[in-house]
């Protein structure tokens, strides 16, 4: 249960986290269960809070129907203000936190907010899921939400995706925790600058350019991101580079080619401070970045404090709480959290940086599900941050990459993501690892040694489940043809994860609430031969698809001294040694071993990878690498006779099965399996066997993927 006893505090002298002693954390907690650590407690309880809490909006979900048990629903959205001492220990290690401090040596911010609840909240369940938004969106998660909560429907007709949940009681939170974000149907944190004798701290920044078309104009921030602006007067310094890969230093272009300038309408050039003006022209989907200085400096780090203030306000007896029952006590007994790509990363980040203890010495979540993060974490707590810059320069690459301690090679550092953390305020963490992140995101260190040579050690409190045959997202088939794009050569991969994510969803809330123990993990393993370094990766031999080569390769980046701290000195980081990337090794019919598979996978008709080719407009280095984002599908030969011709090592349809109904009758029993192991939905069984059934039909009409501009039309 969050927020409802005293615990040990976290102490952090440095963002390289030295490990607290067993001696240390014993006196820690004695010094908290004494009254003078209860009084400090209450202490710093007011002055980091939330001070109020704004309803602009209430709406009725689906007019009053009702959710089961839990009866009726409704959305709450208005803006949440909060105040922080940037003195005391819980928040000494926000950057720049201090420079944003007023007269009275606090903090003051705000962020927009959307709560979805049972109308009478003593019909929940007593649990909070704080939904971590990724880059602001709530609104598609809150109608249309991500398929981690995909259920059959409800009987009234709402929302199937989030009727599960809401059936059983669940309440759901989300709120906005990055400045950048654009103004829209978007939640937003609001911070304040950092500012030095009353000037706005300033520092070096590196945006990255890419764009699908040749153009002249490229904007210096992340898609429907506010850009830092260059500082005046430092535009002189700034340098334009092109390269390769990112493990490529960059070849530098000449400053007189370009200027900070845009065009209008019109077609007349003006000076801009948020975008350059190229005239030779960017070339379409090469990498360019831009080193310049910025004087803008909003205090990102303010992220982690937003979240954290506002659950533990949402578990208290705060008569702002809209929580509270008709007799003022909080229902709520039980917190997790839930975050996807970013905001998996956002999750372990969070618990990293030791925010799941609260001002008043309790856990913030219990429960954490962290999905797709890959091992990164993310360029949130930094001076001039840049949250949704992930890959490449920016820093969510970086050391540590397992829970427990480990040493990295080349810096000596030891470090662990759970390390410094007491087991008092330790959540129970899921993480969720898809094929596609080993391949973009490192997840092999999630769990591996550094060297590649072994499995590294889980806690107790972690499962880590990886699903094989998947890509960082899916696309279902569109009337049993696959999903074209004209950003990738192959059709992508149409494996749904949601069919595993849901149930796990369930199986951690059931963890957290009754302690009932969970499935145990399942990953590629090294030791099994499941798991191996990307250069001994072997793909079945299939005409028109060549071995991947990887482009998203990790050095060991150093952006100047003391950037562990939170401040980048160097905007283009130094390369140093590359980690080991490791990936699942493919099985004879082209998909992953280890992990668990979904019925597809398991009963497959075609092999479903985590990796992609960029379509033949991508040149240079990229041309050949791997997506970050995108799977591929690569249906079987239809017969023994194509196969054969085609000269396809993986076995053809008709080798595999007797017949439709043989597919379907193993498809349904590797469905059954899964169910009866806790990781799927019985209701979920006859999608599958509609799923399978379309994929299998269309194999059949049409046989093997090949790079002909009418395959899926023509029957073989």
């Amino acid at each position: 249960m969050p927020c409802s006893r005293p615990l040990v505090p976290l102490k952090r002298t440095s963002r390289q986290h030295i490990p607290l002693t067993a001696a240390l954390a014993l006196f820690m907690l004695s010094l908290v269960l004494a009254c003078g650590g209860r009084e400090q407690a209450a202490d710093s309880t007011a002055r980091n809070r939330v001070t109020s809490l704004e309803i602009e909006r209430r709406i009725l979900l689906g007019e009053g129907i009702s959710f089961g048990a839990a009866g009726a629903y409704e959305v709450l959205t208005g803006r949440v203000h909060y105040l922080l001492d940037p003195a005391d220990s819980l928040n000494t290690g926000i950057v720049d936190a201090a420079l944003a401090a007023g007269g009275d040596g606090l903090v003051r911010y705000s962020a927009d907010f959307a709560l979805l609840k049972p109308v009478n909240v003593s019909r929940g369940n007593g649990a909070l899921l704080y939904h971590v938004v990724n880059r602001g969106n709530y609104d598609r998660r809150l109608l249309d939400p991500a398929p981690w909560s995909r259920v059959a429907g409800t009987e009234s007709g709402a929302n199937e995706r989030l009727g599960r949940l809401m059936k059983q009681g669940w309440t759901v939170a989300f709120s906005g925790w990055q400045d950048d974000i654009l103004t829209g149907d978007r939640l937003r944190l609001y911070a304040p600058l950092a500012v030095r004798n009353g000037v706005p701290v300033s520092g070096p920044v590196l945006a990255e350019i890419e764009s699908g078309d040749s153009t002249a104009v490229a904007y210096l921030g992340a898609d429907s991101h506010r850009a830092y602006p260059v500082a005046g007067g430092s535009g002189g310094e700034a340098v334009l580079r092109i390269h390769e890969t990112y493990a490529d230093p960059g070849t530098v272009i000449d400053r007189e080619a370009w200027r900070f300038a845009s065009v209008d309408s019109a077609g007349d050039e003006r000076p801009d401070s948020v975008h350059i003006l190229y005239p030779d022209k960017f070339l379409p989907n090469r990498l360019y970045t831009l080193s310049y200085t910025t004087q803008f400096s909003p205090v990102m780090g303010l992220c982690f404090p937003a979240v954290r203030e506002l659950v533990t306000f949402l578990c208290s007896e705060d008569t702002l709480n809209p929580l509270l029952d008709n007799s003022g006590v909080c229902p709520v007994r039980y917190t997790l959290a839930y975050g996807s790509s970013q905001s998996g990363r956002f999750l372990r980040d969070f618990s990293y940086q030791g925010f799941n203890l609260s001002a008043a010495g309790g856990r913030v979540f219990d429960g954490v599900f962290s999905n797709v993060p890959g091992c990164r974490r993310g360029f949130f707590n930094y001076r001039h941050a840049q949250p949704s810059r992930a890959w490449g320069f920016y820093p969510d690459f970086v050391f540590p990459f397992t829970d427990l301690l480990q040493t990295d090679p080349v810096t000596g550092m030891t470090d662990g993501l759970l390390a410094e953390v007491p087991d008092s305020i330790q959540p129970k963490i899921f993480y969720i690892h898809h094929t596609g992140e080993y391949w973009s995101s490192g997840s092999g260190l999630t769990h591996a040694s550094l060297d590649g040579a072994g499995d590294a050690e889980l806690p107790d409190n972690v499962r880590i489940y990886t699903f094989a045959g998947t890509a960082h997202g899916y696309f279902e088939l569109q009337d049993g043809r696959p999903h074209p794009s004209p950003l990738f050569r192959l059709p992508f991969n149409p494996n749904p994860t949601y069919l595993l994510e849901g149930p796990l969803l369930e199986a951690l809330g059931r963890w957290v609430m009754f302690s009932e123990r969970p499935p145990e993990s399942v990953y590629p393993r090294v030791e099994k031969g499941e798991l191996v370094a990307v250069e001994d990766y072997s793909f079945p031999s299939v005409p028109d698809v060549e071995s991947p080569v990887l482009a998203d390769l990790h050095p060991l980046f150093d952006w100047g001294p003391g950037w562990r701290d939170g401040v980048l000195k160097l905007a283009l980081p130094e390369m140093g040694p590359l980690y080991p990337v490791l990936v699942p090794a493919a099985g004879d019919d082209g998909n992953a071993l280890g992990g668990i598979k979904t019925p597809h996978v398991e009963v497959p008709v075609a092999s479903y990878t985590g990796w992609n080719f960029p379509a033949a407009t991508y040149a240079g280095a990229a041309a050949t690498a791997v997506s970050r984002l995108s799977g591929a599908w690569l249906p079987f030969s239809a017969t023994r006779a194509e196969r054969n011709s085609r000269g396809d090592s993986r076995k053809s349809l008709d080798l595999l099965y007797k017949s439709r109904g043989d597919y379907l009758d193993r498809l349904r029993k590797a469905s059954e399996n899964l169910v009866e192991r806790g990781l799927m939905f019985s209701e979920d069984i006859g999608l599958v066997q509609e799923q399978g059934g379309a994929m299998y039909d269309f194999v059949s009409r049409c046989g093997a993927w090949r790079p002909d501009s009418d395959w899926g039309t023509e029957r073989k």
